[in-house]
């Protein structure tokens, strides 16, 4: 793969424009691998970016998906920040040629917001989850993750602010896993909510306890059957 590649950027950002700054500072290339290196300086603290990459190979319309480093959602701000797009995968190995990648970026304002989350939900257990915001026109999709493994999906969900979810049972205990909420006519509308953990409806320790004391009996009654077995009842006289 022979590949060139320019650079544009397109961030728009938020507020007065002195408290902000978004430059690209260097870009590597090495094979099919392009690195992406960029400043983001904001004077608020505690804003966010949302931050995606896109090529002229198909005109700019959907954004890269090969990419890893600080992009997607909820960017902090800070230097030298990186973004890596594995150009051999997501082109044909044998392109030759150059291409043109366009940095996007604006300040993160979620189109809903959770009125909260569970911290531990347990599978096949009903919960209610409520939100703000939107329109009555969206239709939400609600995808389960973990990392960056889709596991479930809760698809075409009405914006009337709540909705029942139930885990279902095939879903592995642990943590870190999260809602990716999405519009479902405007990809570029996503919310991605807080961690939580998924737990067994039933402790496993409450489903290993009865098998052990079956054990247990089964191994005294054994016992006792070596030891001479149990006496005989009295004879009738």
């Amino acid at each position: 793969m022979k590949l060139k590649i320019s650079c544009l950027v397109i961030f728009a950002l938020y507020g007065q424009a002195f408290s902000q700054n978004f430059a690209i500072t260097r870009v590597e290339v090495s094979g099919g691998l392009v690195n992406i290196y960029y400043d983001l300086i904001d004077t608020v603290a505690d804003r966010t970016y949302t931050v995606n990459v896109f090529s002229s190979n198909d005109n700019f319309i959907s954004r890269l998906d090969k990419v890893t480093g600080d992009l997607g959602l909820e960017v902090r701000p800070g230097m030298d920040k990186k973004i890596s797009w594995n150009a051999h995968d997501e082109l044909n190995p044998a392109f030759e040629g150059t291409v043109s990648l366009e940095v996007r970026g604006s300040v993160y304002i979620p189109f809903v917001r959770l009125d909260g989350l569970y911290k531990n939900i347990k599978r096949g257990q009903a919960y209610e989850i409520t939100w703000r915001g939107g329109t009555e026109q969206n239709i939400l999709n609600f995808d389960l993750y973990r990392g960056s493994e889709k596991i479930t999906g809760f698809p075409n969900i009405a914006n009337v602010g709540y909705h029942t979810f139930v885990v279902p049972a095939f879903v592995t205990p642990g943590k870190d896993y999260y809602f990716k909420i999405t519009d479902t006519k405007n990809k570029d509308q996503i919310v991605n909510t807080s961690r939580f953990t998924i737990k067994r409806k039933i402790p496993l320790l409450f489903k290993i306890l009865p098998l052990v004391a079956i054990g247990v009996l089964v191994a005294t009654l054994s016992k006792r059957s070596t030891d001479g077995g149990v006496p005989d009842a009295p004879a009738h006289p």
